[in-house]
């Protein structure tokens, strides 16, 4: 073979082999990008609300210490910190932070989706419908409360629930679980807190949606029609801890529950979804300083986040966020440990299930008591019969120490049984409202990284619409007169 014709064969061989490693780098280029540039194809957001570095630590100590295992919420690898305050207030409420967390805007406490110039937001639930993808809202507060509601309405004022309700209709998501049956029934029912003859229920199903009211209900779906109203309870949910113990609260379904029932319906859409789930009642376990239910509602949030890990496994193109929207009692675990915290084991209710027994029955607050697992020493018995006293007399002085005006009040004889609990459990409390402590962000799944560091809640709003592709609509005038459905408070 000649020299020409050798070089010829070297030459084509280098081609070749060059073209092979070319493929091959476009390959490895491709594989690396994909995933990133194509982000999620859903995103499950839970809402701990009040659910701050030490309620999630309280509850991982009693639940090693009584139940033998930890949670499954530590095992998320990816941590953020996220500040909270809010346009006008270092410390935040619920609404102003839930906007924060749907808009990626900053507005004053107490209004949903409305900047402090009167313009109105729209949140990344707005976007998810207008792209197609299907959204649900569930939780275990009224699907009217703050967080909730910032999801799909807009509001001069959080207390504007009947109002909510009706735009809750008006957004029409897929899914929509939770308690607030009272503002969804025209007011000759009875137990109604609306002031017109609209029957929302009726509206709903109107719509297609189909409409359950209890656990069992929730469990026989058949997912028909592909969307669901469910409301549980006439206000909030119970509180599991007595959901565990008491038997007419045990027909409400858990967390746990409507998040299985919320994503097998989500997840039939090809273009994806978006879906918040509130543990709303851990906010008004710390506002009560009531320690073990709210150990339980994060066990029982934590339960639900399980469930969601378990459907992320299987659908590996889902991003699982868990925050908070702040925190709540200023909890301080000082001489806390399991130990301490197992002391809480032997009692079975919420305080505010004892509270209202022992109001109905001041005569029988020793044997209620000792059923429902406290046990009071005898110095214990005159400190708790001493509030009731107050309870009963409707003393003007009790404690209701919240965070801008924001409707919690603590009655005596809740603040004397909570107070025992904090004593047995070594736990303290610094409010009875919000507090500007920052939260915990954590995340799994396609994006998670951009969750980590530390950053503003309204950061949260940015990324995940980024994620998804979606736009953070501009703020605009005000398109709906809402006349004196929701007067500004």
């Amino acid at each position: 073979m000649s020299l020409e014709g050798e070089n010829s064969l070297n030459v084509t061989a280098k081609i070749k082999i060059a073209l092979t490693f070319v493929v091959i780098a476009i390959g490895l280029i491709a594989a690396d990008i994909t995933p990133a540039a194509s982000g999620p194809k859903g995103i499950i957001l839970f809402i701990g609300d009040g659910m701050g570095i030490n309620q999630v630590r309280a509850a991982d100590l009693y639940s090693r210490h009584v139940l033998k295992r930890g949670l499954v919420i530590n095992s998320i690898p990816t941590i953020g910190v996220a500040t909270t305050h809010s346009a006008d207030s270092n410390i935040t409420d619920s609404s102003s932070a839930a906007t924060a967390l749907y808009t990626g805007r900053k507005i004053n406490n107490s209004v949903i989706n409305i900047l402090p110039d009167g313009k109105e937001l729209s949140t990344i639930g707005h976007s998810a419908k207008k792209a197609g993808l299907s959204v649900g809202v569930v939780t275990t507060t009224r699907i009217t409360h703050a967080t909730p509601a910032a999801l799909y309405s807009r509001a001069p004022h959080r207390n504007c629930e009947a109002y909510i309700a009706e735009q809750l209709a008006d957004f029409s998501p897929d899914v929509a679980l939770g308690g607030g049956l009272q503002y969804f029934v025209p007011e000759n029912q009875p137990g109604s807190k609306r002031k017109d003859d609209l029957d929302l229920i009726g509206t709903m199903r109107d719509k297609g949606y189909e409409i359950v009211t209890d656990r069992k209900q929730l469990k026989n779906l058949k997912h028909g029609s592909g969307k669901i109203l469910g409301l549980f309870s006439a206000s909030h949910i119970d509180y599991a801890l007595d959901r565990e113990n008491e038997p007419a609260p045990a027909a409400q379904p858990t967390l746990a529950d409507m998040t299985g029932a919320a994503l097998s319906i989500l997840e039939k859409n090809p273009r994806g979804f978006f879906v918040m789930i509130e543990g709303g009642r851990i906010d008004h376990a710390c506002h009560a300083h009531d320690i073990k239910a709210m150990i339980h509602e994060v066990l029982e949030f934590d339960a639900a986040i399980r469930t969601a890990l378990e459907f992320q496994k299987r659908h590996p193109d889902v991003l699982v966020l868990v925050t908070a929207d702040h925190e709540t009692g200023g909890l301080e675990l000082g001489n806390c440990k399991e130990s301490s915290l197992a002391a809480l084991k032997p009692i079975k209710n919420s305080l505010e299930h004892v509270s209202r027994k022992i109001v109905k029955d001041p005569a029988g607050t020793d044997n209620f008591l000792e059923k429902t697992g406290f046990r009071l020493g005898e110095n214990e018995k005159v400190f708790v019969h001493k509030h009731s006293q107050n309870t009963q007399a409707g003393s003007d002085s009790e404690p209701t120490g919240d965070s801008k005006g924001e409707p919690h009040g603590v009655q005596w004889l809740l603040y004397a049984l909570g107070s025992i609990e904090a004593e047995r459990s070594g736990v303290g409390w610094s409010s009875f409202g919000h507090t500007a402590q920052p939260v915990l962000t954590r995340a799994v799944g396609p994006g998670e990284n951009k969750f980590s560091g530390s950053y503003d809640n309204t950061d949260i709003a940015k990324r995940m619409a980024e994620l998804l592709g979606l736009p953070l609509e501009q703020p605009r005038e005000r398109t709906k007169e809402m006349g004196s459905k929701c007067a500004p408070k």
